[in-house]
């Protein structure tokens, strides 16, 4: 039983570094550089699993081709050859005897084979890692090492055998348990943003909520000038005591739709609240902004005209516009100034587009 305590060990030890590697990702201290990182990681992990060589019996080496198997299912060929390279010159350097046949053996091939299992999502934690491809690399690393003594002319005997599969049993389970964590991190992360999402997106229209909106905005005004429209659905009132509440919500989510189809690609486009929406743009030319916002106007008007099934009320917006003077005003002071010619807008006659200007007598209070 003593005899498989060092490979239980280092098992033990390679689920220990695993979890501090989870941990330091978690924490965001290498996410950035996990490129370059990774490959870093994964070879340190598997000279760690070299320093305490198997007993001679078991017909083992050690677990530095797990490593190298894990960084190859997660993250590709690629990263998992540079893997190979700091245990390879460690192998190089301390193995007696063809250290090249260990480099093939326990490297290099291992991170072929992983790589055929790779899929991206793996990397980016959208997609768990099946526990079955645990089973099949620790199955085909068993095949790899039958073959291997077989070439070099050694029998394969019964007792041998025995614990080769006791090593891959050790080997998968820990391969498995490794996944599972692995796994497991990356549920908890899909879950904080499907929560992070559904707290800065409106769950009617699913267009980013006021929340989400503000911050972004006042991030873009202190680098550069920009332009607030307040958008109005007109007539929503009485849309909804004509059609009912479910037509309501059916409508805000085609003029949601409508307005994100045909907005600029670079604007950004929230739910402000009701059946009011807001646009940033950074469109602050002002006639190029008023034609903009007529564009919007007339689409909207075009598109419920052309619906097949008439409508006691026509379904058209009002947009208040407003032009940030300079980067030191403050945004909610452009949010104001477009709801007020968004007012100017809804009390014109409605189904337009106006641009906020000072009016005169507030150019005297303001000299």
């Amino acid at each position: 039983m003593n005899t498989y305590l060092v490979p239980l060990t280092s098992a033990c030890t390679l689920i220990t570094l695993n979890y501090v590697a989870i941990k330091i990702r978690s924490k965001m201290l290498i996410d950035s550089h996990e490129q370059a990182l990774a490959p870093l990681l994964t070879g340190l992990a598997s000279i760690v699993m070299m320093l305490v060589p198997f007993p001679a019996s078991l017909g083992f080496i050690d677990l530095r081709s797990l490593p190298i198997f894990m960084a190859g299912i997660r993250y590709g060929f690629a990263s998992a050859l540079l893997s190979t390279l700091l245990p390879a010159i460690a192998t190089l350097l301390f193995t007696d005897g063809n250290p090249w046949l260990l480099i093939g053996q326990e490297l290099l091939i291992p991170a072929v084979l992983a790589a055929f299992f790779h899929n991206q999502e793996y990397r980016s934690g959208f997609m768990d890692i099946p526990i079955k491809h645990a089973f099949q690399l620790s199955i085909s690393g068993l095949v790899l090492r039958c073959v291997s003594q077989l070439a070099l002319g050694s029998a394969l005997t019964l007792p041998l055998l025995v614990d080769q599969l006791l090593i891959t049993g050790i080997i998968f389970a820990t391969f498995a348990i490794i996944l599972i964590m692995i796994n497991d991190e990356n549920r908890s992360w899909r879950l904080q943003r499907e929560l992070e999402l559904q707290a800065n997106q409106d769950g009617l229209t699913k267009l980013p909520n006021l929340r989400s909106f503000l911050p972004i905005a006042a991030n873009l005004l202190r680098k550069r000038n920009i332009s607030i429209l307040m958008i109005d659905l007109d007539n929503f009132k009485q849309y909804n005591d004509f059609y009912g509440h479910l037509a309501g919500d059916q409508l805000l989510r085609e003029i949601s739709s409508l307005l994100r189809h045909h907005i600029d690609e670079q604007d950004y486009l929230a739910r402000y609240g009701g059946e009011e929406f807001i646009l940033l743009s950074t469109e602050t030319n002002p006639a190029r902004l008023t034609a903009y916002a007529k564009s919007l106007c007339d689409k909207v008007a075009e598109t419920f005209a052309q619906n097949d099934q008439p409508r006691a009320i026509p379904i058209t917006i009002s947009i208040g516009m407003a032009i940030s003077p300079n980067t030191s005003v403050e945004l909610k002071k452009v949010i104001s100034e477009a709801d007020q010619a968004l007012y100017a807008s809804k009390h014109g006659g409605k189904n337009r587009a106006t641009l906020f200007t000072i009016r005169p007598h507030q150019q005297k209070m303001n000299a």
